[in-house]
């Protein structure tokens, strides 16, 4: 894939990246809420708080169960690991339908956002993101080099 091509990839991506964004802003700011051992006393309220279609989880229409998991996996990762009674919690991480695969996108935002206000981003720090972002998924998850244009959705994808 060229570098224009690359990085309009990107730009479409940038609108998940940015839901993505505000919803881990809103994550910090909830997560003093819910409390420290929120996971071990009230993982339902971590699972109301990680709702699809709220300020957390925002995907594509069908994937809206896996971004809960892994919201949920991100926040309470010693009590969801794979038991092998539900699948969602044991898909690899390249699996879109799983909870492993959302937990690296939000841990990936949030290390490669250069600050957690969009509204203050430049051009190059949009560029620097979108370069940390494939880079640091594909290394958390090296399956994603062998998955084409993992980074965008795939309602996006050629």
């Amino acid at each position: 894939m060229t570098r224009r091509k690359k990085l309009f990839a990107v730009a479409i991506a940038l609108p998940i990246a940015v839901a993505v964004g505000v919803g881990l802003k809103v994550r910090r700011a909830s997560s003093d809420t819910l409390g420290a051992d929120a996971c071990d006393k009230d993982l339902a309220a971590v699972f109301e708080l990680c709702e699809a279609g709220g300020k957390i989880c925002n995907p594509d229409e069908g994937q809206e169960e896996a971004c809960q998991a892994g919201c949920v996996m991100s926040h309470c990762p010693e009590q969801m690991a794979c038991t092998g009674m539900d699948p969602i919690w044991c898909k690899p991480c390249e699996d879109e339908e799983g909870a492993l695969h959302w937990r690296i996108l939000y841990e990936v935002h949030e290390q490669c956002s250069p600050s957690p206000d969009l509204d203050t981003w430049r051009h190059a720090d949009w560029k620097a993101y979108s370069d940390c972002y494939i880079a640091e998924g594909e290394r958390r998850c090296p399956a994603l080099k062998n998955k084409p244009q993992w980074y965008r959705p795939p309602r996006t994808r050629d």
